[in-house]
């Protein structure tokens, strides 16, 4: 090639480049690290002065009318039974991704005995834990995206919801930076209040709600924290527990100042119920303590898809009988950490029908008639992976001795392959989802679970 009337070779040229490249790529390699430090340095300094964070959205007052109530200003007249749609999100659902479930709700349930399994509040729980997801979308600085929580909990006739603890706990760069600050074991949260209908003549009574979300971003490493508190609870989910238990209390002894008794409804969809599952247990050990003199009264928990929570040996005592965990068996994730390692959830299990049953092909046909009309696309989840789960769980507490021996690089290696050797985790995945949960407790009673052992006792 001539260039201004000279050769130009191109074999001392490409050298001199590739001479060059490694000096270039650590240059970019040292702007890329320091704009990311910067970044995180940036987001920690609006974190600890309360900037540059998504605003928590207002109750908006058309959602907050009584049903099919015209929107006007006066004070919205709300029965204390009704039916109403709710709006979540699934991650299957085509379009803006939005699902829709027909709950019951029922102020005089949160009277009534919390020991009690309720199959309309387990339904409703089960969406209000889909919520907590939905939720997180606002906080992205989405622009088009509803503050899906606040307009359900509206509807239900909440007057009092924080989502304030999504603000730093929603955007990547928030993920990022609790990987660099060690503060991936906390959890966002929904707290929200409501005046009861106790009925004429009797003292006024406050629900206090939280819906705890589940695994997101960063916050999945904390389910692989398997070190323990000194009661033996799961050390990835205690911290956000007790976080959570602590803002439950203050908001009690607000309602109790008010002169208002105070119910507790507690609900979360995988490691969001694994972190309802321990503050429920702390409420319950709280009121033992203190007695008459609880600033709380009924506690009722509803979890779903919850991973064991702990190795405590009284955690299916009596006074956990309020914590139910619903599972659904060829679900993945309630069978882990493993029972055979002497893992367990606080409470009750209960289990969402399986294959085996006489009449499973009718519920199943059902369920996914629901699924389709709620969602928009057809279930995907397969009832046969609970054999697939089953073998795969074995064999894993066959090869893996303790939770002990699943931290060592040997231990968690086995467990992997193993994992992969038996399970597809696309396909596993959609019995997890909370719509698939949702649907099939839209179509079934009380009378139609399980009690856990149809999950097998690993």
């Amino acid at each position: 090639m001539r260039v201004d009337g000279r050769t130009l070779c191109r074999g001392p040229v490409l050298r001199r480049v590739l001479r060059r490249l490694p000096c270039a790529l650590l240059a970019l390699g040292l702007t890329v690290a320091l704009v990311s430090t910067g970044v995180l340095v940036t987001r920690r300094a609006q974190e600890l002065t309360g900037r540059g964070a998504v605003e928590q959205p207002g109750l908006d007052a058309a959602y907050a009318q009584a049903p099919d109530d015209p929107v006007s200003g006066a004070e919205p007249v709300r029965p204390a039974r009704f039916a109403t749609n709710l709006t979540y999100t699934s991650l299957d659902a085509p379009d803006d991704g939005s699902a829709v479930a027909r709950v019951m709700w029922d102020d005089a349930w949160f009277a009534a005995d919390e020991g009690a399994y309720n199959h309309e509040l387990a339904q409703t729980s089960s969406v209000l834990a889909a919520l907590a997801y939905a939720e997180s979308g606002y906080y992205q600085a989405r622009g088009d995206h509803p503050p899906y929580m606040e307009n359900a909990l509206a509807s239900l006739g909440f007057g009092e919801v924080s989502t304030e603890s999504y603000r730093y706990r929603s955007k990547v760069v928030d993920e990022v930076l609790d990987l660099a600050t060690g503060d991936a074991d906390g959890a966002a949260y929904t707290i929200a209040r409501k005046r009861l209908d106790s009925g004429d003549g009797d003292p006024a009574r406050d629900l206090i709600l939280v819906s705890a979300r589940g695994s997101y971003g960063s916050e999945w490493l904390s389910n692989l924290d398997l070190s323990r508190d000194e009661g033996g609870d799961h050390g990835g989910y205690v911290r956000a527990a007790r976080e959570i238990g602590a803002e439950v209390v203050s908001w009690a002894e607000e309602s109790r100042s008010r002169g208002a008794a105070v119910s507790v409804l507690l609900v979360g969809h995988s490691r969001g119920g694994a972190i309802a599952n321990l503050v429920a247990a702390e409420l319950d050990d709280r009121r033992a303590q203190a007695g008459a003199a609880a600033s709380f009264g009924p506690v009722y928990a509803y979890t779903f898809a919850a991973p064991a929570t702990t190795l405590a040996l009284d955690a299916r005592s009596e006074r956990y009988g309020n914590i139910f965990n619903i599972a659904n068996p060829s679900d993945i994730m309630p069978y882990l950490p493993l029972s055979a390692w002497g893992y367990g959830r606080y409470g009750v299990d209960l289990d969402l029908p399986s294959v085996g049953r006489a009449d499973f092909d009718r519920l199943d046909s059902e369920m996914r008639a629901v699924y389709r009309a709620s969602v928009g696309v057809e279930c995907a989840a397969d009832a046969a992976d609970v054999l697939i789960v089953r073998v795969a769980c074995d064999d894993i507490a066959a090869a893996v001795g303790s939770a002990e021996e699943l931290v060592t690089p040997a231990g968690a290696f086995t467990a992997l392959r193993l994992l992969a050797t038996h399970v597809d985790p696309v396909r596993v995945l959609y019995s997890h989802y909370p719509s698939t949960y949702i649907a099939w407790l839209s179509v079934i009673d009380e009378s139609q679970m399980g009690t856990g052992a149809t999950r097998g006792m690993l």
